[in-house]
């Protein structure tokens, strides 16, 4: 239904209508409005509705200062209330309902906030669900914005341009005055180089943050610790993904079937150094680095003399998706460093930007984006020393693709190793690959430089691949008589015998060889005690013994989550080092924070 007072011609309304009612088809919403923010307007006018009783539409506007205007702005993605009666400021859109549900969603363009869609009431009185009703409803926003576009007006001038209608635009200010063309810089073959020595530590004093969209609404953006941001790594086979097509547009990176990824330490710490470096030739505010992977959605690292503000990180994601085709903005992270402090945040608008795209070697196109906030074009000297510093950036990042591709083709042997064991350790291979998921994800978490990660996450993978040279009957006995159990606390000394000619360039053999050692010295197969342990073997003995509580095995059920943590305190500085004990309970927190 069209608003008795809608700004918009018939033909833009009636299409608003139809987009509209595909709230009942897609979600299956009895009720929906939309509201879009107007020329000359502070606050949302209703545009188009329908569903709602003719005695009580919903409002005709929401100012800015509104309880509701606010809760959608502090969300900025799509939310549900499903006792919304228990809330004073819906109460104008939930008249006459009994039990009333609603779904709210911000509608953006580019990153500019400019309406939100209200539906109301699901079929049957079901609950909404953000998880399954999310999808189909930004396809009907993204609809939205693409109306108001075919219809000419446009979201960054502030009035309309169709001919055939004098009714105003959407009121929004136009985001930056960037230069477009992007710089390719070819990155120098693996073999042309010698190898980068380790990066020194960065200056203590600096600020790090993370910087993602608030999926829980407490705060318009929430700051992560580092540890925050998703690290899970998938340890599966390969994907069968392609990289992208070296004839890939500088302009657009493209990206599909994405899953959370990682920076290690290292690859962050040399940003940040080439990041320095870069902002103390060239006048700089801020510098991005996007590391494109076939398979992977990875952090955008943002490094800044000054912290920004919300809006100017805002505007890096906004101009992020422009580049990276298949990526909605919503999944984007941001990993942030600057040489301030927060209290006095960089504001304002980036009035120029220029797109570095790294092209390296197979194909791969990592993206750097450089921001200014005065309007003032990078001159060519500018580019020289931004290609010169562009070209060691992307040649680290594809060395340690190389490396990746190498820790790749491993795990597909470590998989044929423990798939030949699946008729006498069936659980074999699941516990191996959910141990090492966690071990590799705990020891980003810890800052364990990526040598480390690599032993410990390889180490994790093979840790009871010794199981496999014993006996299966006893195996597959429900008690073990002590001559038995003598023999399967031989499995990490066999492993690590097994495993020798494998020459691994990481400490690998020892991690597993003591895996089964306690903090107290009463373990085996060496009795080593405290930190004689090497780490890696302390974080697998953990990791290991939560899996099994957590997963279970053939004679014992899995046990609750409150069970394990006990266990997990309770054998601190008996069977567990009681620091790691403390830091993985704390990993547990706040990964169960982020799936909430």
């Amino acid at each position: 239904m069209q608003s008795p007072q809608s700004p918009f011609n018939e033909a833009l309304t009636h299409r608003f209508a139809q987009v509209l009612y595909q709230c009942l088809e897609l979600v299956g919403s009895t009720k929906g409005a939309l509201y879009l923010s107007l020329k000359d307007e502070q606050g949302f006018r209703l545009v188009s509705h329908y569903g709602f009783p003719r005695l009580v539409p919903p409002p005709e506007r929401f100012y800015l200062e509104d309880p509701l205007v606010k809760w959608v702005q502090r969300e900025r993605r799509t939310f549900a209330v499903n006792n919304a009666s228990h809330f004073q400021e819906l109460a104008s859109l939930i008249k006459g309902a009994e039990a009333p549900r609603l779904l709210f969603t911000p509608v953006y363009d580019k990153g500019v906030w400019i309406g939100f869609l209200v539906q109301r009431d699901r079929v049957r009185g079901e609950a909404y669900d953000v998880t399954r009703d999310e999808a189909p409803t930004l396809t009907i926003c993204q609809e939205i914005v693409s109306a108001v576009h075919e219809f000419r007006y446009t979201f960054t001038t502030g009035s309309s341009t169709d001919s055939q209608t004098s009714s105003p635009g959407l009121a929004v200010a136009p985001l930056s005055h960037p230069i477009l063309e992007a710089v390719p810089v070819s990155v120098p073959r693996s073999d042309s180089m010698f190898p980068p020595t380790a990066p020194k530590e960065f200056t203590p004093d600096l600020l790090l943050e993370g910087f993602a969209a608030s999926p829980a609404g407490e705060e318009a953006f929430s700051s992560l610790a580092q540890s925050g941001v998703p690290i899970s790594r998938n340890l599966d086979e390969s994907t069968g993904l392609a990289p992208p097509s070296a004839s890939q547009s500088a302009g657009a990176l493209t990206k599909a079937s994405l899953r959370p990824g990682m920076f290690l330490p290292e690859q962050q710490t040399f940003f940040w150094e080439a990041a320095a470096l870069l902002s103390s030739i060239v006048t700089l505010a801020a510098i991005t680095l996007w590391m494109d992977e076939a398979s992977e959605l990875r952090p955008i690292l943002t490094y800044s003399r000054l912290p920004l503000s919300a809006e100017l990180k805002q505007q890096i994601l906004t101009h992020a998706t422009h580049h990276i085709t298949g990526v909605e903005e919503k999944d984007l992270r941001i990993l942030t460093k600057s040489e301030g402090m927060a209290e006095n945040p960089l504001r304002g608008v980036f009035q120029t930007y220029l797109p570095v795209v790294l092209m390296e070697e197979g194909g791969g196109q990592d993206l750097l984006l450089l921001f200014r906030i005065e309007e003032r074009p990078f001159s060519e000297q500018d580019k020289i020393h931004i290609q010169q510093v562009a070209r060691m950036l992307g040649f680290h990042l594809q060395e340690g693709r190389l490396h990746e591709q190498y820790h790749r083709a491993f795990l597909s042997v470590a998989h044929r190793i423990l798939s030949t064991g699946e008729g006498g350790a069936p659980s074999l291979r699941v516990h191996s690959l959910n141990t090492a998921k966690l071990a590799r994800n705990f020891s980003v978490r810890l800052e364990l430089p990526s040598h480390g990660v690599e032993a410990v996450s390889i180490a994790a993978i093979l840790h009871d691949v010794g199981t496999l040279l014993l006996d299966p009957r006893i195996l597959s006995k429900p008690e073990l008589t002590p001559e038995d159990l003598a023999r399967v606390r031989t499995h990490p000394v066999l492993a690590s015998a097994f495993l020798k000619d494998f020459r691994f360039p990481f400490d690998v053999l020892r991690i597993i060889r003591h895996h089964h050692e306690r903090y107290d010295g009463t373990g085996y197969p060496d009795g080593l005690r405290g930190e004689e342990i090497p780490i890696g073997s302390r974080i697998i003995s953990i990791i290991e013994a939560f899996e099994v509580m957590s997963s279970g095995n053939g004679y014992k059920a899995p046990r609750p989550s409150r069970e394990i943590l006990e266990e997990l305190r309770r054998e601190a500085s008996a069977q567990f080092d009681p620091a790691l004990v403390t830091e993985f309970i704390d990993f547990l927190a706040s990964k169960a924070r982020r799936a909430d």
